[in-house]
């Protein structure tokens, strides 16, 4: 009798073993952008499951590349978007998925040596009942997409999710297709060119379909950029001045002849608001950097001498 509740007892604790360290949360396409040379600041996106039955939380972040790793909000009020550290952490619900990017992202703060594509970086990530997670952002182009970086880590099949389902805490009712262009855009170029000592002014912002074109002003300096939709949200595909102002130039860009003709006219009736030295920012860009695709490299030390 007594050998058979020893091993009945044996067996429960091996049960309760088993399930105490199956794994709740999930990472996928972990994935940063490089980083201009002299830069201090990374980023990091990343897809968070939460497959276990109660919630938890991300509350912490840390890598042996940054001084700290926060977790940042962007928000948008009266035209105005702002971007602070989310202090209380990011709620991740049970048997649900959330997406850092753009309303969330991590932010690598103080890093020493910049970013480069192709390599990976760790950071563990700290989460209230799941514990320590170490992960590995892999780095891609500057600002190219970041669709073929950041694999699966955790067995997640990222392929097949519902990315219109995914679901932010506090806001639900809200298309979960993420954000509007007009929000996840200036997000985007904010994240990755602005810095405490020159700000970013993005304006306007003009859209069609899956390109579009906002202008930028920094350090007085300003230009126009073209981006493109791709999987992980909108990334600069070419900077230039007056050179993408008309349709001929945007086909040549790639888009079609529909997407050109419609893009060029909604920038003329945008920019017929602005001030004439602001457009005269824009037209002071010479030339046109590919930022994305094969004339990736080129595009990150073309943008480096605008951007610092």
């Amino acid at each position: 009798m007594m050998k058979t509740i020893v091993s009945l007892f044996v067996a429960l604790m091996i049960a309760t073993a088993a399930v105490a360290q199956e794994p709740t949360i999930r990472i996928d396409h972990a994935a940063s952008h490089s980083m201009v040379p002299g830069a201090k600041v990374g980023d990091g996106y990343l897809v968070i499951t939460n497959t276990g039955s109660e919630p938890d939380r991300l509350v912490a972040a840390s890598s042996d590349r940054a001084k700290t790793v926060q977790l940042h909000q962007m928000t948008m009020a009266n035209g105005i978007m702002t971007m602070r550290e989310l202090k209380g952490g990011l709620a991740i619900p049970a048997g649900q998925t959330v997406t850092l990017e753009p309303n969330y992202h991590l932010m690598f703060q103080n890093v020493e040596k910049p970013f480069k594509q192709g390599e990976t970086i760790r950071a563990v990530l700290s989460f209230e009942k799941a514990g320590e997670i170490t992960v590995d952002f892999a780095v891609g182009k500057i600002a190219g997409p970041l669709d073929d970086v950041g694999g699966a880590s955790g067995g997640m099949d990222h392929g097949s999710m519902d990315h219109g389902a995914m679901d932010m805490p506090g806001m639900e009712g809200m298309d979960m297709s993420g954000p509007p262009p007009e929000k996840a855009i200036p997000a985007t170029l904010k994240t990755m060119f602005e810095r405490p000592d020159k700000p970013l002014t993005i304006l306007p912002v003009v859209v069609q379909n899956d390109w579009a074109i906002a202008g930028w002003q920094q350090d007085e300096r300003g230009g126009r950029a073209l981006l493109k939709k791709g999987h992980h949200g909108w990334s600069v595909f070419l900077c230039s001045g007056d050179g993408i102002r008309d349709a001929a130039a945007l086909e040549k860009a790639g888009l079609s002849a529909d997407d050109a003709k419609a893009l060029a006219g909604d920038l003329a009736e945008a920019e017929a608001r602005l001030d004439p030295k602001v457009l005269a920012l824009f037209a002071s860009f010479e030339g046109t950097v590919m930022m994305a695709g094969e004339a990736g490299d080129a595009g990150q030390g073309g943008h480096q001498g605008h951007g610092q």
